[in-house]
């Protein structure tokens, strides 16, 4: 089966050029996991958190929209941030490096013919590199490397790279995830590969780095079941 491309649909890191500032992060480490600790307690979130999802039940994508949204990055792991950040998403699927590991894991379409060797060579030639590539030869051993890690995770399992700062697990690494208002996950764009080998894998419980996090989830205690390191 070959993947149909879907032209209209925006290249989120593109939009993301445009994107109204995110919250300065002025506050970073063990001051923010501070700040957090005063505002809400003991079971504020922390940065770099590691928390537990299952990426098969995950179905929305933070859409970074160049007018309405802030671009998180890790560097805002653990912020809580109010606001209606959390409602402009889109199913998941519609990530075009998620929808082309599907397609090549899952369904064995080559690389090739899931569309995203060009969509990598369009940013390419309008931005000069793209995910540490600049030529096409780059673009495929980028996809090679994803071949082996692919190979490498069905194989021995999701790596765990949790490390153990202050008493808190961290992932300095990994994908990206929001919490919501409702203290549903919502990937946070980071880490797109690695959540497509997950989904095609049909793996239902793997390790991630906490991005944002909604105040109302806080109030309902929502990050806890995140926290779990039981199956």
């Amino acid at each position: 089966m070959r993947l149909k491309t879907v032209s209209h649909l925006p290249l989120m890191s593109d939009v993301a050029m445009s994107v109204p500032k995110a919250p300065f992060p002025v506050l970073r480490g063990v001051l923010r996991d501070l700040a957090n600790r005063l505002a809400e307690g003991q079971n504020a979130p922390h940065a770099q958190e590691r928390i537990w999802i299952n990426p098969s039940r995950i179905t929305r994508i933070y859409t970074r929209n160049p007018l309405e949204t802030p671009d998180f990055k890790r560097r805002h792991s653990g912020m809580i941030v109010a606001g209606d950040w959390d409602q402009r998403t889109e199913p998941i699927d519609q990530s075009w490096k998620i929808a082309a590991c599907l397609a090549h894991f899952r369904d064995g379409v080559p690389w090739e013919q899931t569309g995203v060797f060009e969509r990598m060579q369009d940013v390419i030639a309008r931005r000069g590199t793209f995910d540490g590539c600049r030529t096409q030869q780059d673009i495929e051993a980028r996809y090679r490397r994803i071949d082996a890690l692919y190979a490498n995770i069905k194989a021995s399992g999701y790596r765990n790279e949790t490390v153990i700062r202050r008493a808190v697990p961290r992932l300095p690494e990994g994908v990206f995830v929001h919490i919501d208002r409702d203290g549903t996950p919502v990937f946070g764009a980071i880490g797109n590969h690695r959540m497509g080998i997950a989904r095609a894998l049909g793996l239902t419980r793997i390790p991630a780095q906490l991005g944002v996090v909604h105040p109302k989830a806080l109030s309902q205690g929502a990050l806890q079941g995140f926290r779990d390191p039981r199956p």
